[in-house]
């Protein structure tokens, strides 16, 4: 049994930056290798991981010897090129979200992983290793709600308004691409059973910001997904939300509910004075689940290292790409979509 995992970085953008940072409080890590092609995240990794290899060569990079595993924090369009590419040089694979651009590219991930058995190969969603999402799932599976009937789940970002922003969403996918595949997975999760999505409806508005019309998107979005299981799943995505950010998720079922993150809270301190009583939000979804995303690195290296259980699962990963896909054919043709999985 290996005694450390070897890790290599694709990408050092801004998760990029936060993964290698997580990366090196976690013991048994190295942060081994850092690949990116962009000059100002080139000196970053050489000045924060002055022992890591940096190269700007992905080709050259993930048949390195240096490497155990490959943590790929890049824009979703070169995904399946590079998670293909590590497994097939024997490298383990942990993926930012979403898993691909496309449903096809993403179940192509899925399939050939299968091929490889040894491989440990994961899509990160966070909410998975977030206390609130783990205790929720403990207490469905042992069946305190009875059987799940419907589920709804809902990402709202903190309203923004500047250059960065726009021009971040003209390249995303769409909001339920982008934004609410994090409420698909989690629903999925808390599902805990490999059910099959048959349709999806998503409708939304943009009065906020009429331009996103024009890439097909929405600043409010709501999706409805149905199964053959006779499950029913809700999503719903705003980027305009004022008072900061608000992820929520309730099930419900044959035997009660449960509600995770009913207000939007950072902290249990209510306020009081001269204005009334508040709470205080969090701004960000890092606010909520910066602890998230240390556990689901410690939990893929156990899961390598230790052979460990884990919460990670590439089919739930490949099936969101498919439900927000359709969601999205459905929010610009305004028709009813199937959902395919290839």
């Amino acid at each position: 049994m290996a005694q450390k995992l070897r890790i290599g970085v694709v990408g050092a953008g801004r998760m990029g930056r936060i993964h290698i940072e997580n990366l090196l409080t976690i013991s048994r890590v190295e942060v081994a290798a850092i690949c990116t092609v962009l000059p100002h995240e080139i000196e970053w990794a050489k000045k924060t991981v002055p022992n890591a290899v940096v190269t700007p060569d992905y080709d050259e990079f993930i048949v390195s010897d240096l490497i155990d595993a490959v943590l790929l924090v890049t824009p979703t369009g070169f995904h399946k090129e590079q998670v293909l590419k590590a497994i097939h040089a024997g490298k383990h694979v942990l993926c930012e979200k979403p898993l691909a651009a496309t449903p096809q590219d993403a179940w192509d991930i899925y399939n050939e992983s299968l091929k490889y058995p040894s491989l440990k190969v994961a899509c990160a969603f966070p909410r998975r290793y977030a206390r609130v999402y783990t205790e929720a799932a403990a207490r469905i599976h042992r069946g305190d709600i009875g059987e799940i009937t419907t589920i709804r789940s809902q990402t709202t970002d903190l309203y923004q308004n500047d250059d960065f922003f726009v021009n971040y969403i003209k390249n995303s996918g769409g909001i339920f691409v982008d934004c609410t595949i994090h409420d698909i997975d989690a629903c999925l999760f808390l599902i805990g059973q490999d059910i099959t999505p048959r349709t999806a409806y998503g409708v939304g508005t943009a009065r906020l910001f009429p331009q996103f019309l024009e890439y097909g998107d929405v600043d409010d979005g709501i999706g409805t997904i149905t199964f053959d299981e006779q499950t029913v799943m809700t999503v719903y995505g705003s980027r305009n939300n004022r008072h900061g950010h608000h992820t929520m998720t309730e099930i419900m079922g044959t035997k009660g509910r449960i509600l995770i993150n009913g207000q939007p809270r950072l902290d249990q301190i209510d306020i009081s004075d001269e204005t009334g009583t508040r709470m205080v939000g969090p701004s960000s979804h890092m606010d909520v689940f910066a602890p998230a995303f240390k556990l689901e690195l410690e939990a893929f290296r156990d899961w390598i290292l230790d052979g460990a259980k884990v919460n990670f699962n590439l089919k739930d990963a490949a099936k969101a790409v498919s439900i927000g896909y359709s969601l999205m054919e459905s929010l610009r043709t305004k028709t009813l979509a199937p959902v395919k999985e290839y």
